[in-house]
């Protein structure tokens, strides 16, 4: 049997046999990432092979919606477990570092845009959105909101989250491994099976909350703050409690899955110019975003590991998920990536708004003068 028969045969399998083979792809990936100590392995196996799977021809991978949110439902709660009184204080002092990271996270990215707009001729609404590194999801459903091309958008930040989540754990794991980073105190213990069982249907109710009152990621950010109170103001949990290892590692594969299937082989194809350029953008906002955590690190000092994970575009879930994994503070990571989110989620769209109607009014201007 062919190669070219073997995908055929794969694509046009039905949804139940696709599904079973993309677990199964994304066991064997996890696997070997894991035999090998990668970084994130439940994460970046999974990705990175279902990615090579959909580059090859496999491009009908499948797993349910779900996945995804229950991956992020857990990593909120995650989250919201390790909150404690003195975050607050935490987060007022680094405010002003968070506003000057996402500024200039969000100038590179509109310079970038402005490129993709002049050199390659996209249409500026689409050239905005996919180049502001957001929440993967939340450019996607923004930029089609206001009239941007959904392919292209989602092509970017595809790229840019795998780039981000495949190299980002991997510098951080080797300056960790060279003693940057102090190690954190431990946990005291994990939560017993049905306080994880409360908490997680806690989750999934804040998550629904959330989503019908349209928060921004709402799988992650409605189980975050939901757990957060319960962690602060409730004899549940303690302080210093967290869900069970093999919970966290679930997350990973969850999202990892998610993530490698949202690649499309045609639209890789058919943009093959702008995956170059999507590669590039991604290549040198992950250069930014390094250098700019090495200068928080030096002026605000926080440590280096943190300032990377917390400047780092990947999204708030995969950089917060790295925090843990390397004992980073994954409080302080979730803040700032919390802080660009939400500024981008409520003032992007109006400025996009405004910035695409002054552009096309000048070249309307232009246009009559000529």
């Amino acid at each position: 049997m062919s190669l070219q028969h073997l995908y055929v045969r794969f694509n046009q399998s039905p949804r139940g046999v696709r599904f079973i083979i993309t677990c199964l792809v994304a066991m064997a990936g996890g696997t070997l990432f894991w035999t090998l100590h990668s970084p994130l392995p439940w994460l970046l196996g999974p990705l990175i092979s279902l990615v090579v799977c959909v580059i090859l021809g496999f491009d009908r991978l499948w797993v349910p919606a779900w996945f995804r949110r229950m991956g992020l439902i857990i990593v909120g709660v995650t989250l919201g477990l390790r909150i404690t009184p003195s975050i607050w204080q935490t987060m007022a002092e680094h405010i002003g570092e968070m506003v000057l990271a996402t500024v200039i996270t969000l100038a590179f990215g509109l310079l970038s845009a402005w490129v993709l707009y002049k050199v390659h001729k996209v249409d500026l609404t689409t050239a905005v959105f996919s180049n502001i590194p957001g929440g993967l999801s939340e450019m996607v459903s923004l930029g089609q909101s206001q009239g941007g091309n959904l392919q292209i958008i989602s092509m970017f930040h595809s790229i840019r989250v795998m780039i981000i989540v495949v190299l980002t754990p991997f510098l951080v794991m080797l300056l960790s491994h060279h003693g940057v980073l102090p190690p954190a105190a431990p946990v005291n213990q994990t939560l017993g099976g049905v306080q994880t069982v409360i908490l997680l249907l806690i989750g999934v109710a804040a998550a629904a909350l959330a989503a019908r009152l349209s928060v921004p990621a709402p799988f992650l950010l409605g189980p975050f703050f939901l757990t957060m109170a319960i962690s602060l103001f409730s004899t549940l949990v303690g302080e210093r409690h967290a869900l069970a290892g093999i919970l966290v590692s679930s997350a990973q594969l969850l999202i990892g899955m998610s993530i490698g299937v949202e690649f499309k082989r045609e639209e890789v194809i058919h943009y093959r110019k702008l995956c170059i350029w999507a590669l590039l953008f991604s290549l040198l906002l992950l250069l930014m975003s390094f250098s700019l955590a090495a200068i928080l690190s030096y002026t605000a000092g926080i440590d280096l590991i943190t300032s990377i994970l917390a400047t780092a575009p990947g999204g708030l879930a995969e950089m917060s998920l790295t925090a843990i994994a390397t004992d980073a503070d994954p409080l302080l990571v979730t803040a700032f990536q919390l802080f660009r989110v939400l500024f981008i989620v409520t003032i992007l769209p109006v400025f996009v708004r405004w910035f695409v109607l002054r552009v096309g009014n000048r070249g309307r201007n232009r246009g009559v003068r000529e």
